[in-house]
């Protein structure tokens, strides 16, 4: 009987990014795709309340009463932390692919580097050029397609969303859930994976390493030749990494 996990995929992105995983995990599973505020079909972004207040409220209605994996990156990933950590009766594992929670590294010199290499696409964003700021947040987080190769469907897609990048600041930089207080992380319980691509910017093992250490049944993986979508880019290597690491209630998938 197919057993459900729950999917949150990476911000400008939309369900369809977990397609060649799902099919890499070979598991008899119900996968459960969960779509961001503005993405997908998911309804457009509130603006006000938090987006992440919302993305959790969108989570929690899809997701089924009983505790279920959750796989998310990039964003989703720090999405379904905050789940692990506020609604952890409704988590059973956390795979957590390039979490980019860029508040567990402030004031270290790759949070700084992190910050400053954003600069560039949030200054587009300010002076109105939305095409240009979302090239180069490709750029710099994308899977190593030239923006002027993708196809323009897809580019479309992304400027038109640009926007909603920055809604997460006040989770992704500012962690206003509190998640990284003493004590949060340390109370995790479920198995917890850290997946990370090998070429992915730095501030992202940085991140890895500081969650890593606060949770106790913590596993990291590097991917090696992967850069930060590495789970649309190497699905098979992730999947067999990931694999057993994914249970339920009663334990792993037989």
């Amino acid at each position: 009987m197919a057993r459900p996990i729950g999917f949150i995929h990476s911000a400008l992105a939309d369900a369809g990014a977990w397609d060649g995983l799902i099919e890499a995990l070979d598991m008899d599973v119900e996968p459960v795709l969960i779509e961001l505020p503005g993405h997908g079909t998911a309804d457009d972004w509130d603006e006000t309340r938090g987006f992440s207040d919302q993305a959790l409220e969108i989570a929690l209605d899809a997701l089924p009463p009983e505790p279920v994996p959750l796989v998310g990156h990039s964003l989703g990933a720090v999405i379904a932390l905050r789940l692990a950590v506020e609604k952890f009766y409704r988590v059973s594992s956390l795979v957590m692919i390039e979490p980019v929670f860029f508040a567990a590294v402030t004031g270290t010199d790759v949070g700084d580097k992190a910050a400053r290499d954003m600069a560039s696409y949030r200054r587009k964003l300010r002076d109105g050029s939305d095409a240009m700021a979302a090239r180069a947040f490709v750029d710099l987080w994308g899977n190593g397609t030239p923006w002027e190769d993708m196809p323009e469907a897809r580019r479309r897609y992304i400027v038109d969303r640009i926007g909603l990048v920055e809604a997460a600041n006040d989770l992704l930089w500012e962690d206003r859930p509190g998640l990284l207080r003493p004590g949060r992380l340390e109370e995790i319980e479920v198995p917890v994976t850290l997946v990370e691509g090998a070429k992915s910017h730095p501030v992202v093992p940085a991140i890895i390493d500081a969650l890593g250490r606060r949770i106790s049944d913590a596993e990291g993986i590097t991917v090696p030749g992967a850069g930060h979508m590495v789970s649309v880019t190497h699905p098979k290597v992730v999947a067999e990494a990931i694999r057993s690491r994914i249970v339920w209630e009663d334990g792993p998938a037989s």
